[in-house]
């Protein structure tokens, strides 16, 4: 828990820097102080009452002048109330919330696509949305209520003991008492509430594996199964919050029965002092006041620990999810420049551990605008082969290399920026179809846009209601698979990248349609390195080579006709008849 608040106020002091952090936290002190005067001043007036009483004479100019001073100071106080939660509190704890979502947004968004891979991606997603608006409320809470609340307690107790230190230790005899239940309670409900956050998280990465295989649940009829599994972990939950709630009952109990108590002894020993004439109404009126401004806020912030717990639990757990993320630092290292755009692999191994090993000396040189197929069964890493030259993975041994320099001299934001891929399973953001393709280009023009589409075959925009201003709803309800694809390739188009990548590309498109595509991309291809990934033969038969992969190497590298005449692995795969690698 310590770590927990000590990150969050280190956020903080880095945001504002050490003197404005302290500059608020003595703005604070003195407005917790004025709050609490208002009591003497009522003090002071009804003193003014018992001297009436005593002497018969009233003191009508001092009273006047003690309203008159109270007005003010009412004045004063909501005018510095103000200045303080709105100008300190507020704005820049809106400024820190607002800070602290762009560092860790950027932080997901620049997370190592391996380390990606590895998480559970809805329970990222809702550990990232809880945390940043329970920061908020905590640091809310400790500025405006628990801070002030705190000083104004301690600036009360300073006023006490001024008073008369008898009943001062009388008024504060329970206090003690009461921060030890708090504390005690807060540390019982603590590693409950961490469990209880796990689950919450499990259960939402269970909805994200439901809703990213929609039509599989649907298909396998699983809706009754996960319903079932989901109501058996909410019962858990509901059953470990009631008992953590029954916790927080029975404390406000306690501090109830602790306020009371207070009460009964200052009211006893009042009646003692008094009867003794060591005491006046004025003074019991200020301490039966403050015992109000003591307990009170103590018993709000005892009650608001629950709040605490959950914020810090929400807080502890974004740290240990985002602090220890492998970020993907694609501005370091050089930019590529006068590049002629050949590619070799220099016996290159991958793994993601020693007992799973991926690629094995891969070796093979593609030369400026030659158009390169690899082949193999399901399996064989041909795709792995393509990620690791956009370095998603790091080459386990040995090197890439780009114009016979180590591509990892290079930034991989220069890579990604020259290297362009269409795959059978292209993404769509939900949003227009020219926002889509502009992703590609931001430059491009309308005319850009019209030929790109037109290339791309994608007739059916022109049939739409907005045409390229229509929104791609998520998941792609408006589209079809080959819809989606054609502007896949669309963007491909206006992207005009110095390396292509066509992983699968045309797999989804009817053998119409693919060869009036293929006539387009042949020609985006010609003046370009090309590396494909397909299936379908009349894709890779124009290849300058084949590289045929097989038990995590490659086995044979010639063309088309000579793979066929060999008569080797690459001639088992092969079907001519259906145009397909069986």
């Amino acid at each position: 828990m310590k770590k927990t608040i000590k990150k969050i106020f280190w956020s903080y002091v880095e945001l504002l820097w050490k003197i404005k952090f302290f500059g608020i936290l003595f703005f604070g002190i003195i407005v917790s102080i004025l709050t609490v005067l208002e009591p003497l001043i009522f003090a002071k007036i009804i003193f003014q009452i018992e001297e009436f009483l005593k002497t018969g004479v009233f003191d009508i100019n001092t009273t006047i002048y003690i309203i008159l001073f109270w007005w003010i100071y009412i004045l004063i106080t909501l005018i510095v109330q103000y200045i303080y939660d709105y100008f300190l509190v507020t704005k820049i704890n809106s400024n820190h919330y607002i800070s602290q979502t762009s560092k860790y947004a950027w932080k997901i968004i620049s997370m190592e696509y391996s380390d990606y891979l590895n998480k559970k991606q809805w329970s990222l997603y809702k550990i990232f949305d809880r945390w940043v608006e329970q920061q908020y409320h905590f640091i809310e809470f400790f500025f405006t209520e628990f801070f002030k609340n705190i000083i104004s307690i301690l600036a009360i107790v300073v006023i006490l003991f001024l008073v008369d230190i008898r009943m001062a230790f009388l008024t504060l005899l329970m206090t003690p008492i009461m921060i030890w239940l708090g504390l005690f309670f807060m540390l019982k409900v603590w590693p409950e509430q961490k469990k209880l956050f796990k689950r919450w998280s499990n259960i939402f990465g269970s909805i994200w594996n439901i809703l990213s295989a929609f039509s599989l649940t649907k298909t396998l009829w699983l809706e009754k199964k996960y319903k079932k599994e989901i109501k058996k972990d909410l019962n858990k939950i509901y059953l470990e919050q009631i008992k953590i709630d029954k916790f927080w009952s029975i404390a406000s109990i306690y501090s109830g029965m602790i306020v009371m108590i207070a009460r009964i002894i200052v009211l006893w020993f009042w009646v003692f002092f008094v009867i003794e004439n060591t005491l006046s109404f004025a003074d019991l009126f200020l301490f039966f006041s403050y015992i109000w401004w003591i307990y009170f806020p103590l018993w709000f912030l005892f009650s608001r620990l629950r709040n605490v717990s959950i914020q810090l639990t929400a807080v502890e757990e974004m740290h240990t999810e985002f602090d220890n993320m492998v970020l993907d630092n694609t501005e370091l290292g050089k930019k590529i420049k006068n590049t002629k755009w050949k590619i070799e692999y220099s016996n290159v191994n991958f793994w993601y551990s020693e007992k799973q090993k991926i690629l094995k000396d891969i070796n093979f040189e593609i030369n400026p605008w030659e158009k390169v197929a690899f082949v193999g069964n399901t399996g064989s890493w041909k795709s792995t082969i393509i990620n690791l030259l956009f370095r998603f993975w790091e080459v386990s041994s040995w090197e890439i290399l780009l114009d016979w320099k180590n591509i990892y001299k290079y930034s991989k934001e220069s890579l990604r920026e020259n290297i362009w891929i269409v795959s059978q399973d292209n993404s769509l953001f939900n949003t227009s179809i020219k926002q889509n393709l502009l992703y590609a280009n931001d430059k491009a023009t309308k005319k850009d846009l019209e030929k790109a589409l037109k290339e791309a075959q994608c007739n059916f925009v022109l049939k739409l209601e907005k045409w390229i201003d229509t929104v791609i709803w998520e998941r792609w309800l408006k589209l079809s698979w080959w819809e989606k694809q054609r502007l896949s390739i669309a963007r491909l188009f206006l992207k005009n990248p110095k390396i292509l990548i066509l992983d699968e590309a045309t797999s989804a498109l009817d053998n119409k349609t693919e060869k009036l595509i293929q006539k387009s991309l042949d020609k985006l291809m010609k003046w370009r390195t090309t590396l494909v990934i397909a299936h379908r033969l009349s894709t890779i038969q124009n290849a300058d080579k084949i590289l045929m992969l097989e038990d995590w190497k490659i086995v044979e590298v010639w063309n088309y006709k000579e793979l066929i005449s060999k008569k080797a692995k690459f001639f088992e795969l092969a079907n001519p008849d259906n145009l397909i690698i069986n």
